[in-house]
């Protein structure tokens, strides 16, 4: 019993080691926010938050993070709805409300005290206090915040930072409404009010006054608006220039890229339709990656295997047993794939396509063959670099990478100036100019590659006898090795009819047993036997409004 309770405390911790804590995370929104802060005579200030969230599925409660500011402190925290009280639990700054349920819509009260929280001076009592920052994780989708005086207020004076400029009143006692309306999370929007300095007699005076500071903010913040309109202005006019005509510049870009990619693929076709089995440029494995597929399948293990074969490196004596000849190769990949099968498969002579079925049955093994087997894939793939099949053009590169990056620094300074359709449209043009930087076209070696192979495949459906018997030994060697590699599945019937009708007269006089049902099998069996094997990570974040104080919402 106790092993199996530590079993399933271990099976728990590792599914919170292994999946992110996001996707534990409960689905909400908070649709409305109002917080009523009626400041004391004494200089402490009662809260009254009503928060209205919607769950879309099962939750435990919300929370409420505040953060007070320096010299402040909060006190009494209590949570409410429909005058119930909920359980709260506090953790530093943290308060948890607990109030579970399920896919529904609520409202709950918060109640607390700020102590110490007003500043008087010689003309005016301040309150400036920041209720949420940009440590904030969630959204507020309409949030309205209201200051009242202990008694009527004859001269209140406020002003607004970040999401709260400009959207504060005075009302007829001396209230100020703060009406946000949409708050995004990660958002500021501290708040300053001075009330009148008789409403609060117990409160020590400073020297010094605070209304000619406040009335030098807000001239500060209008400038600043002004200043900040004009550059939107500057910017949008850019924008609305620079990013149709770069878009114009990548479209003709493009144009141009596939005109001339299709005169080149034209151009590179045969002149006729004749049958033949194109010159050797490459070996069998580089043309199948190249024509083919950069996925190197059994089946092409299977026909670099025929390769050597042809070649003479390797002799096969049976359809399931082969012997080294000779260790001289003329590519990498060739020379890795002798040491897969015959020294560490087979006794470094001999190899039997039952010794790579033994080898892989043995998980020891998994990782030496999948190295080895990686190996020969890149091996294969550097040999089609070296023919440089593919355009360069490094002056267009570089030019389009540098447009690219250049939309990327306009999508930086669209989105710093608040224009999101634009930061939006340079954004992608300049992932587009970024991809452009990988244009790297076949090259007219490339498509006459690729066009007479091609061709070939298509012959080799319905090859005439005559055509077939005019080959010599080694264009029939590599024309089948090259079909064989070229079907992804060793049961192809075209592969299958075409074995059926040539092999065994193509390859009597050649010393080739050839069945590719069986020949592409063993490694077909390899990979999967080895596959298992091949397949198989907080912050601290710091933030704040006035005086180091803030938080925020969320739920549990």
């Amino acid at each position: 019993m106790h092993k199996k309770r530590s079993s399933i405390i271990g099976m728990m911790m590792l599914v919170f080691i292994l999946f992110p804590v996001q996707a534990l995370a409960v689905d909400y929104s908070i649709s409305e926010v109002t917080i009523d802060a009626h400041v004391n005579a004494d200089g402490t200030v009662e809260v009254r938050e009503n928060h209205t969230y919607e769950f879309e599925d099962d939750f435990n409660g919300i929370t409420r993070e505040i953060v007070p500011k320096e010299g402040t402190s909060i006190q009494n925290f209590t949570g409410f709805e429909n005058g119930s009280e909920l359980k709260v639990e506090r953790d530093g700054d943290l308060y948890q409300i607990f109030r579970g349920g399920d896919d529904e819509t609520i409202t709950i009260e918060l109640r607390y005290e700020i102590l110490d929280a007003v500043e008087k001076f010689e003309d005016g009592a301040e309150f400036y206090w920041p209720f949420f920052d940009d440590r904030n994780e969630s959204d507020y989708e309409d949030i309205t915040i209201s200051v009242s005086p202990p008694a009527l207020s004859e001269e209140t004076d406020f002003v607004g930072y970040d999401e709260a400029y400009k959207t504060g009143t005075v009302q007829n006692d001396g209230t100020v409404l703060f009406e946000m309306g949409l708050v995004p999370e990660g958002s500021n929007g501290d708040i300053r009010v001075v009330f009148d300095a008789d409403l609060f007699p117990a409160l020590a005076q400073q020297d010094g006054t605070i209304r000619q500071e406040l009335a030098g903010e807000r001239d500060r913040l209008d400038n600043e608006a002004i200043a900040f309109a004009a550059r939107q202005d500057t910017g949008s006019s850019i924008g609305n220039g620079v990013i149709p005509a770069a878009g114009a510049i990548l479209l003709a870009m493009t144009a141009w890229a596939w005109n001339r990619a299709r005169k080149t693929k034209q151009q590179a076709k045969p002149a006729d339709g004749a049958f033949f089995v194109p010159g050797q440029k490459m070996s069998i494995p580089a043309t199948l990656y190249f024509t083919k597929s950069s996925i190197l399948t059994p089946a092409v293990t299977a026909a670099a295997l025929m390769e050597l074969v042809r070649k003479k490196r390797i002799e096969q004596l049976s359809e399931e047993r082969f012997r080294l000849i000779d260790r001289k190769t003329e590519f990498d990949h060739e020379a890795a794939l002798i040491e897969l099968l015959f020294d560490k498969a087979g006794d470094g002579d001999f190899f039997e396509t039952k010794d790579l079925e033994n080898y892989t049955k043995n998980e020891l093994n998994h990782a030496s063959y999948n190295e080895s087997i990686t190996a020969w894939q890149q091996d294969v793939a550097a040999e089609v670099k070296q023919h440089e099949l593919y355009g360069k053009h490094p002056l267009l590169r570089w030019t389009v990478g540098f447009i690219g990056l250049a939309l990327f620094a306009s999508a930086v300074f669209f989105g710093i100036m608040d224009l999101l359709p634009l930061m939006f449209f340079s954004m992608l043009v300049g992932i587009c100019f970024i991809a452009f930087c990988f244009y790297s076209p076949i090259t007219y070696d490339g498509h006459v590659i690729r066009a007479e192979w091609k061709q070939l495949r298509a012959a080799m459906e319905n090859l005439d006898e005559a055509d077939w018997n005019r080959l010599t030994q080694d264009e029939k060697m590599r024309a089948f090795a090259y079909v064989l590699g070229a079907d992804e599945k060793s049961n192809n019937r075209s592969t299958q009819s075409f074995t059926n009708a040539y092999s065994e007269s193509a390859f009597a006089d050649f010393g080739v047993f050839y069945n590719p049902v069986l020949l592409t099998g063993i490694f077909v069996a390899a990979n999967s036997s080895t596959s298992a094997s091949a397949s198989g990570t907080g912050a601290v974040s710091s933030g704040g409004g006035v005086g180091g104080g803030g938080g925020g919402s969320g739920a549990f």
